[in-house]
């Protein structure tokens, strides 16, 4: 059985080099900086013995408009319609962050 996958998240969150990793080639472009990703792009994934197509997607923004981050958005809405299972992708520092501020000392 295969399925397909859509990676999502919010911009700079490493949902390309999580698409990478799977599909074990450089498919997609990494950089530092958000919004790199600007379409969508398919690999031919591989996790253990699962095979499976793997999407990466633009970042998921609040934007309804026609600019840039809107179309980004809309791309991504896209991706899910087309997945089997989305895996969205959050950036742990900011929740290790949150949680060492409401630890009481």
């Amino acid at each position: 059985m295969t399925f397909t996958l859509a990676i999502v998240g919010r911009p700079n969150v490493g949902k390309s080099t999580l698409f990478n990793r799977l599909v074990g080639k450089r498919l997609a472009l990494v950089d530092d900086r958000p919004g790199v990703t600007r379409d969508l792009r398919e690999g031919e994934a591989k996790l253990g013995d699962l095979r499976f197509t793997a999407i990466d997607s633009a970042g998921l923004e609040e934007a309804t408009d026609d600019s840039l981050p809107a179309r980004m958005r809309r791309l991504t809405e896209r991706a899910v319609e087309m997945a089997d299972v989305c895996l969205f992708v959050r950036r742990t520092r900011s929740l290790r962050a949150s949680c060492a501020r409401r630890t009481p000392t």
